[in-house]
């Protein structure tokens, strides 16, 4: 007669430990994109890291041969400033040169404009002239001519049209014409009307003569016009 020995411990155990070993689907999967999503982040991090770093050394690039551009410039730039000063000076021997030869505006030419714009109303007691250095240097040549003129005016409203006819003159500088002083002086016994003492300062134009040739022909300086136009006859000045 057969007996069955059936152990039920035995095969519980066995089914159990099989239980344990397997994995379950939905875990691999997970594993696997995971995985997967993991080396797309750490591709997609190289490769903004390449880039980033090709750029970095393009933008080194492209400023190194913008410094190197701004340096040609610059010494391009010092070259220049150095002819401009060249020509600056040779500008002003010239000058010099042209003052020396057909001289400054004559005397009689400004004191004839300054008469010819006195009006009755005004008496002019005195016209003086004295050259200032324009520039303080021991070496400095440039000069520039100041005119002084006492005199009298009838009225304030006679004085101040007088200095506006002034300022108008081609051959003074409007911008430096100016009323130093002026007082009234009261009538008295011997004169019975009222007249306005002044003291006006001026200055002789910075135009060249070669500018205002018309103005110098009509105050008869025919030997500065002969001169300006020599120079322009011979090309040196325009």
């Amino acid at each position: 007669m057969y007996t069955l020995d059936i152990n039920f411990l035995s095969d519980r155990a066995a089914a159990e430990s099989q239980s344990v070993e397997r994995v379950p689907i939905a875990d691999s999967q997970f594993l696997i994109y995971g995985g997967a999503v993991a080396v797309g982040l750490l591709a997609l991090v190289g490769g903004a890291f390449l880039y980033l770093n090709s750029t970095y050394e393009g933008i080194q690039q492209e400023l190194a041969t913008l410094t190197a551009t701004e340096s040609q410039l610059n010494e391009k730039l010092k070259v220049l400033e150095s002819q401009e000063k060249q020509l600056q000076e040779v500008q002003g021997r010239t000058n010099q040169l042209l003052t020396l030869f057909v001289g400054n505006f004559p005397v009689s030419a400004i004191a004839d404009d300054i008469r010819k714009r006195t009006p009755i109303s005004v008496q002019i007691n005195s016209i003086t002239q004295a050259s200032v250095a324009v520039d303080a240097s021991p070496n400095s040549s440039q000069s520039s001519s100041t005119v002084n003129l006492d005199g009298k005016a009838t009225n304030y409203n006679e004085l101040n049209d007088y200095l506006l006819l002034l300022k108008a003159s081609p051959l003074l500088d409007g911008e430096k014409t100016k009323l130093v002083s002026s007082n009234l002086q009261t009538a008295t016994a011997d004169k019975n009307f009222t007249l306005v003492n002044f003291q006006i300062q001026t200055a002789v134009t910075s135009k060249s003569p070669a500018e205002l040739l018309p103005e110098l022909q009509r105050s008869g300086a025919d030997g500065l016009v002969a001169r300006v136009n020599l120079l322009r006859q011979e090309g040196v000045i325009k």
